[in-house]
């Protein structure tokens, strides 16, 4: 793969993502998601995994391509146009591979470390790939603060968001997350945290364009605000998001609530790749890892008809133009074997299948409204289905 920067220009494979309207030059220079954001239940249940499936999948934090490790597929493909991504990917693999689970966990940054990560690093060199490994041995205060929190959005979400959230919201932030029954929460959340001046507050303060100003100045993730929906009022949207979820979902179990609103993530919202027994599965199939630096519309173009199972794209249309994601989208076609299954976030964006491709992609509207009222991380709206051919 050939990656140049020129200036304002990245090009990869030839082409210049920038200029084409993808992201932002620094998105490619920096370890932008770290622990990761999404449910993995929503993609088990859309994708439904068989023996002898091929899978393509993002990469960003790792934590999807480990997660699709939970059914037996024959093949994981996991893309990234950021490098570094894919750089914490092969960590987190070198790590569950080859230290216990207690050690795993504590060298990642999910728990404090008994020991000194940098000596558990030292032990892991020689099993990294070439690329990572000189990538890592640069970024030694990443690995001795732990990992799991280094990315850019979760730095944000330890040093801004949660401290903000908090002092809006003072206690009433440790009692969301004390809940263990459902009913009860609802409660709260009815007469105690769904406050007329709290839906307020996220209508203005995230639909003005100082806001939005600041958004792009303070988390510079493209995904956030490049091909927003114009007539979405963001505040709004994302706060009836937040209330249905916690409708549907324990506030203490989802790890973006925790996130947000903690800045860390606790043991009883640990995703499967940070549990025992999730572990102990995944550790036994990361061989079926291929990973791959390159972007999604060059990658399906260079591959051959008919070669993939399932689609687990992510929030990748986020960043995608209206025309890229058409092109994207008409390369899935061609790459997929018949009733191949496809899964796809979207986030702020509102990207619409093109005509021609509507009865190619059999969406399931049950499917997608199930996901997006059980999913525990609560932002995303969902295409999920199957592909004709």
């Amino acid at each position: 793969m050939k990656r140049k920067r020129l200036g304002k220009s990245l090009k990869i494979n030839g082409r210049n993502l920038i200029k084409e309207g993808w992201m932002s030059e620094n998105f490619f220079s920096r370890l932008s998601y770290s622990f990761g954001n999404e449910d993995w239940r929503s993609e088990q249940e859309a994708l439904k995994i068989k023996t002898g499936d091929r899978v393509l999948s993002i990469t960003a934090s790792g934590d999807r391509p480990l997660h699709l490790l939970l059914d037996d597929c024959e093949e994981i493909v996991s893309i990234d146009a950021n490098p570094i991504q894919n750089h914490l990917l092969n960590l987190k693999c070198v790590a569950m591979q080859h230290l216990s689970y207690k050690e795993y966990i504590e060298f990642l940054g999910a728990v404090p470390a008994r020991k000194q990560r940098l000596h558990t690093f030292q032990k892991l060199l020689p099993h990294f790939e070439e690329k990572s490994r000189h990538y890592w041995i640069n970024k030694k205060k990443m690995i001795e603060k732990g990992v799991l929190y280094q990315g850019e959005v979760e730095k944000k979400c330890q040093s801004i968001v949660a401290p903000l959230l908090r002092l809006l919201r003072g206690k009433k932030v440790d009692k969301l997350f004390e809940f263990s029954d459902l009913k009860e929460q609802q409660e709260f959340v009815k007469k105690a945290w769904d406050k007329v001046y709290w839906r307020k507050l996220f209508d203005l303060s995230l639909n003005s364009a100082l806001a939005r100003l600041l958004l792009r100045c303070i988390v510079s993730d493209p995904g956030l605000y490049n091909h927003l929906n114009g007539a979405t009022r963001v505040g709004s949207y994302l706060y009836k998001r937040m209330h249905n979820s916690l409708m549907h979902n324990l506030a203490k179990e989802s790890l973006l609530f925790s996130l947000i609103f903690k800045g860390k993530v606790a043991p009883e919202a640990f995703p499967p790749y940070l549990t025992q027994e999730g572990v102990s599965i995944i550790k036994k199939r990361t061989h079926r890892l291929k990973v791959k630096n390159i972007d999604v519309v060059t990658f399906l173009e260079s591959s051959p008809a008919n070669s993939f199972d399932c689609f687990s794209l992510s929030d990748v249309a986020s960043y995608l133009s209206p025309k890229n994601f058409a092109k994207m989208m008409q390369e899935v076609l061609r790459v997929a074997k018949p009733q191949a299954r496809f899964s796809i976030r979207q986030f702020l964006s509102n990207h619409q299948l093109p005509e021609n491709l509507v009865s190619s992609f059999a969406r399931d509207g049950e499917l997608e409204d199930r996901l997006e009222k059980k999913d525990r991380c609560f932002v995303y709206r969902y295409m999920a289905g199957t592909i004709s051919k």
